[in-house]
């Protein structure tokens, strides 16, 4: 009997140490197992206890994608990241952040460009004097 209880014990604590947390932007934190992440969105299977901690507006509906009991699907803008054994192991909030500066470093570029041109322009009409475009 001993030995089945320590089993038991052992089987109880390993499950425990593979349990993923996911840690929304607002800092509430629940307890699962990531199934799924997406650019997008990602699935994460929650208990029951859990489901409670869940902010209704992070959840969403996607046609096409099926999900199994006490699985979820959470829009990736309400999360922060989630983490296996305190290692990252998904992080939507640093892949936003990432995306931004791209997009801002892009249309900087392109407004560099732009700029360049502009002066060229004003450089050569100058040169040229009057009427010669």
């Amino acid at each position: 009997m001993k030995k089945i209880i320590s089993i038991l014990l052992i089987l109880t604590q390993t499950s425990i140490l593979f349990a993923d947390t996911l840690t929304f932007n607002n800092g509430v934190t629940i307890e699962g197992k990531l199934v799924k992440y997406d650019e997008d969105y990602l699935i994460f299977k929650v208990d029951e206890e859990s489901m409670k901690d869940i902010p209704n507006e992070a959840v969403i509906y996607i046609k096409g994608v099926i999900v199994d009991e006490n699985q979820v699907v959470f829009n990736n803008k309400f999360v922060k990241n989630v983490t296996e054994n305190n290692i990252i192991v998904a992080n939507p909030a640093e892949e936003r952040r990432n995306k931004t500066i791209k997009t801002i470093l892009m249309l900087g570029c392109v407004g560099v460009g732009t700029a360049a041109v502009l002066m060229v322009l004003l450089v050569s009409s100058m040169l040229a004097g009057p009427g010669a475009w």
